[in-house]
């Protein structure tokens, strides 16, 4: 691994040392085109936190998913949920939903083309044909679909191309990494065009399954292990893409997209053992029979033993229909464009995992899980000579149903819990958003916007607790509605042409509803109520030296009543959580985006989230606990400093290195300190690199790229998350090093 890093990244500081005079190959810094607010505007004019990724950024910084984001955004976490390895714990300026359970709302939108992918359970996926990347930081409660308390992700595909072509990528790395992807475009049959994309990868695990008994076949309850390895990758991923201009006003757009992932259950790793809580439980020798398997919280081993961890399978599948329609001049409305997007999705999931970090049968569960979301967005986007408008109706509906069965020391032959919960949610929304700018004052933008919200939500949940023969077994259903009115303001100032500033206050709201992890009936009927936030922020976006600097800054304070906590229930006889209601919260920060292009061929950029939080009041059983209560996923500091070369751009072609640096704080994962104290993330950093070689001619109309990668080169062995038991700890590492190469023909 040091062998890699040394021996690719050397020649490239030779290089950068004797190769700066080839000037004039990057120029001046480019305008970046966001759609962060429903309509093409320049990032540098849009007043909200926004951070954007165009295709060579996706392409140099090897952005393959979500979770790839995490490094490059301020304030932006985006970790593997504990257990799984496609499960998305997301969390921007403190805003996280800990659990990915389908019958809880992300705290963080993701979207897909403009349609709201509804759970971040099976939220890293594989997308093909990705051209840019927006992440919204804070509220984003006016046009956005669906909670986006925290902010949104916006994954924008590329568009069948105009001409015939194609590309074909191969890719090999460590740990037998092996991917193939293929693009094909038809180009332009009459106002018809259309492009399929297909990727398949895999991977070996990174940990090894073995076989193991520290007693030296003293202990009896040592089984067989269950796989071979842990975090492997074996994914599959199709795109089809139809684009029909019907007239020269109306288009018709159709995309329908599938991953797949079928593969081994994340490693979990054994880091503390409670031996006070077996001793008074009288299982003292059982305690002792697993500190024989613990390993230190510093140290990501390279194999474990487990006899539970079989599998982990996800399919989703989408539908979308985008209609846009240029419908002329509407008198006083201006001109007026129309757009529907029409979308249904299905996601099935399941897993048999083991989270005791042994080959005893301590603790294991499985889920079954089957979702599917249908929506409907019409919109009505305007431009008058000072005012540009979008108005829409959002409709959401979804549907799901979990099996859950759970066993908790089968060891000494505990039945399984065969649980099942599930829902059916609507959504109705009407929003409108305008930008005024005074034909007097045509440096000032003022935004005003609103939206109505009313959910319905349906749930039911069914635990026969077999393990305690029928003892406090329960079946139970419930249903409500919320609704909400939230609006959001803003005022920009254009000092001149490159400097601008504005102040923005939004709303953000997450509707109240029910525990499907419940352990009691009482606890799922409580439920928990709707939660609300305030945000204040303030910002400045300029680009200086002639458009060789940009430097963003953005200062902003978040106002949460009613914060929505997933509470692990320790001790309920599985991995369940709780949703509650915190009372009140604050989060306030800053964060920085810095884009030097020292020279043409030379870029330097640094981003930097600064995040303080804390609770106002956190009300349990009538007590005010806020000094006794952690903010979970919320690093006080978070950083990457980037550099961009364009070594060459040469008559054969083009090589460009990219190096990156990214640090993340402390942070906890939890809200309980008692389960923090085995949990406590330490703060890591990462090293990430590329070398690409590009525009290679091959014969008159193809072209090749070569790229060598590695991703934390340094081989940094760093936690993520955790599951504490309270007899246990399981804990979750982040990947170690990897490093490829891959070779991309364009025809």
């Amino acid at each position: 691994m040091f062998t890699y890093r040394n021996r690719k990244l050397l020649p490239a500081a030779v290089l950068l040392a004797s190769g700066l005079a080839a000037s004039n190959v990057m120029a001046q810094l480019e305008e970046v085109i966001v759609t962060a607010q429903k309509r093409e505007q320049s990032l540098q004019d849009t007043p909200i936190s926004v951070t954007a990724f165009d295709t060579a950024a996706i392409d140099a910084q090897g952005i393959a998913n979500i979770k790839d984001l995490a490094s490059f955004v301020p304030n932006l976490q985006i970790v593997e949920s504990p257990g799984g390895t496609s499960g998305a714990t997301i969390s921007i300026r403190g805003a996280v939903t800990i659990n990915p359970a389908v019958t809880w709302e992300p705290t963080v939108g993701m979207y897909l083309d403009g349609v709201f992918l509804g759970k971040n359970l099976g939220g890293i996926f594989e997308i093909a044909e990705l051209e840019r990347v927006e992440v919204l930081r804070g509220p984003q409660g006016t046009l956005y679909g669906k909670n986006t308390v925290g902010g949104a992700i916006n994954l924008i595909t590329r568009l069948p191309a105009e001409d015939f072509g194609g590309r074909v990528d191969l890719s090999v790395g460590n740990e037998g990494y092996q991917q193939a992807k293929l693009r094909l475009d038809t180009g332009a049959m009459g106002g018809f065009r259309a492009s399929l994309a297909y990727a398949k990868a895999e991977r070996d695990g990174f940990y090894d399954n073995v076989d193991s008994d520290p007693t030296g076949g003293l202990n009896p309850f040592v089984t067989p292990k269950s796989s071979d390895e842990f975090n492997n990758l074996d994914s599959e991923v199709w795109r089809i893409d139809a684009l029909w201009d019907v007239t020269d006003s109306f288009r018709a757009r159709y995309s329908y997209d599938s991953s797949e992932r079928d593969q081994e259950p994340s490693k979990a790793q054994l880091t503390d053992v409670n031996q006070f809580l077996f001793d008074i439980q009288d299982l003292g020798f059982l305690g002792d029979l697993m500190s024989l398997y613990q390993v230190s919280e510093d140290k990501n081993a390279s194999s474990i033993s487990n006899d539970y961890a079989q599998y982990e399978v996800s399919e989703t599948d989408g539908h979308a229909l985008t209609l846009d329609w240029d419908a002329g001049t509407w008198g006083v409305m201006g001109d007026v464009a129309l757009k529907s997007i029409t979308s249904y999705r299905e996601l099935d999931y399941g897993d048999f995992i083991d989270i005791d970090g042994t080959n005893m049968d301590l603790f294991h569960s499985a889920r079954d899980i089957t979702y599917e979301q249908t929506s409907q967005e019409l919109q009505l986007l305007g431009t008058t000579d000072t005012i540009n408008y979008v108005m829409g109706v959002y409709y959401f509906d979804e549907e799901s149903d979990v099996v859950n069965p759970i066993t908790f020391f089968g060891l000494f032959g505990s039945p399984t819990d065969n649980n099942t919960y599930g829902l059916d949610n609507d959504s109705l929304a009407f929003y409108g958003q305008a930008d005024w700018s005074p034909a007097s004052v045509q440096q000032l933008t003022l935004t005003f916007g609103m939206r109505y919200t009313e959910e319905e939500r349906s749930q039911y949940i069914d635990h026969p607790n077999s393990s305690s023969g029928g003892v406090g077994a329960f079946s139970e259903k419930d249903s409500d509605t919320w609704d909400n009115t939230s609006g959001t303001f803003t005022a920009a100032w254009d000092l001149n042409d490159d400097i601008n500033f504005y102040a923005r206050f939004a709303q953000g709201w997450k509707s109240g509803g029910f525990n499907g992890e419940a352990p009691t009936g009482d606890a799922f009927h409580q439920g928990y109520d709707e939660e609300t936030v305030m945000s204040y922020e303030l910002g400045m976006k300029s680009r200086l030296a002639d458009d060789r600097i940009q430097l963003n800054i953005a200062a902003f304070q978040n106002d949460i009543e009613d914060m929505q906590v997933s509470v692990f229930l320790e001790g309920s006889g599985g991995a369940a959580s709780n949703v509650e209601n915190a009372g009140e919260a604050t989060f306030q920060g800053v964060e920085v985006e810095f884009i030097w292009q020292v020279v043409d061929a030379l870029r330097f950029s640094v981003n930097y989230g600064y995040l303080d939080g804390e609770y106002n009041e956190f009300i349990e059983n009538g007590v005010d606990l806020k000094n006794f209560k952690d903010l979970p996923f919320a690093p006080e500091n978070t950083a990457n400093v980037a550099l961009d070369w364009a070594v060459c751009n040469c008559n054969w072609g083009s090589l460009n290195f990219h190096l990156d640096w990214n640090y993340n704080d402390e942070y906890v994962p939890y809200i309980e300190p008692t389960q923090n104290a085995t949990s406590q993330i330490d703060d890591y950093e990462t090293i990430n690199a590329s070398l690409i070689v590009s525009e290679v001619k091959v014969g008159s109309d193809m072209s090749m790229q070569f790229g060598l990668w590695g991703k934390n080169i340094t081989d940094e062995e760093y936690r993520q998350h955790t599951i504490p038991f309270g007899f246990w700890t399981a804990s979750y590492f982040g990947a170690p090093a990897t490093y490829g190469f891959d070779a991309r023909l364009n025809f």
